[in-house]
């Protein structure tokens, strides 16, 4: 019998382990840290109770204009492709990517792992909870044409006071 199997193409998005340093990014902060971050919001994900569901919940924590019509389809782009090709496809297919690609991260009440992905503008942060009985994931956006903004008004803030001197 001859299986056609599913050819994986190019994709657009790529996760990487999170680092013990980014682990902090993975849960909620402080609204002058989401401010600071460029936090847009982040997507909870539930997969049902048999595993194989979709459920999913934006909750906004930034400054609204931030959720911009380019975020949301960029946005959107990686959750379609999570779901085909990644992590967020199942239950099971988010418990075989953990186990495969580390990224364990301290916090929480049960083992999380945490991934990145960046792109020109926007970082995500998707962490994963591969077990029944709570939210499966959380992935929260930040906006880096913020973050590289107000490093940009650190460095000119330590010059100022430097000189100063």
């Amino acid at each position: 019998m001859d299986r056609k199997e599913k050819i994986k193409p190019e994709l657009r998005f790529s996760l990487r382990p999170a680092s013990p340093e980014e682990a902090g990014l993975f849960y909620a902060l402080l609204p002058e840290q989401d401010a600071e971050l460029g936090t847009i919001g982040h997507v909870r994900i539930d997969f049902g109770n048999g595993g194989k569901e979709f459920w999913h919940t934006w909750w906004p924590r930034g400054d609204e204009e931030l959720n911009s019509p380019e975020f949301k389809a960029e946005l959107a782009e990686l959750v379609n492709e999570l779901r085909e090709y990644g992590p967020l496809k199942d239950l099971s297919a988010m418990s075989d990517y953990c186990c495969q690609h580390d990224g364990r991260i301290k916090g929480g009440w049960r083992q999380n792992y945490g991934y990145v992905a960046e792109t020109e503008n926007y970082r995500y942060c998707l962490r994963c909870n591969p077990e029944l009985g709570d939210y499966q994931a959380y992935l929260t956006a930040f906006d880096l044409r913020i973050q590289r903004m107000n490093m940009t008004e650190q460095d000119n803030s330590q010059t100022t006071t430097m000189g100063g001197m």
